[in-house]
């Protein structure tokens, strides 16, 4: 079952994606602005999800803002005990974490994901998080 502002969502995304390859700054921030109301308007209403706020983190450039969007998802996903937005959120603050240089943050991260895609059906997912333990791994 989607969450209830999938289709919200990714109608704001479609827009980001769209004016980014154009070159069109303006609409592709607008459309951001547009995605962050949303999701702030959804909280203050109770009516969220974290797939949101994390897309709202995957289509954040400063990756240091995007790990504050991160946080607040994986926060409302641990809550819900969604073990497959758990994981695929912390894989996404790993990434994040280590655009920024931060791998003992990064590796944290990787491993969270790791613990909450135990039971996952999601084999692409699993991958990406193998893979990024085993780059990790290896880096230190």
């Amino acid at each position: 079952m989607k969450p209830k502002l999938h289709e919200a969502v990714h109608e704001i995304v479609l827009d980001i994606v769209n004016a980014s390859h154009a070159g069109d700054r303006r609409t592709e921030w607008d459309a951001h602005r547009r995605l962050e109301s949303l999701c702030e308007l959804s909280e203050q209403e109770g009516d969220e999800h974290p797939f949101q706020w994390e897309t709202l983190g995957d289509f954040t450039a400063d990756r240091a803002i995007a790990i504050r969007f991160y946080e607040r998802a994986l926060r409302k996903a641990r809550i819900a005990r969604l073990d497959e937005y758990v994981s695929s959120i912390c894989l996404a603050m790993a990434e994040a974490h280590l655009e920024l240089g931060d791998t003992s943050q990064a590796m944290t991260f990787a491993i969270q994901a790791d613990d909450a895609a135990q039971n996952s059906s999601d084999l692409e997912l699993r991958r990406s998080i193998s893979e990024l333990l085993l780059m990790l791994s290896s880096a230190g």
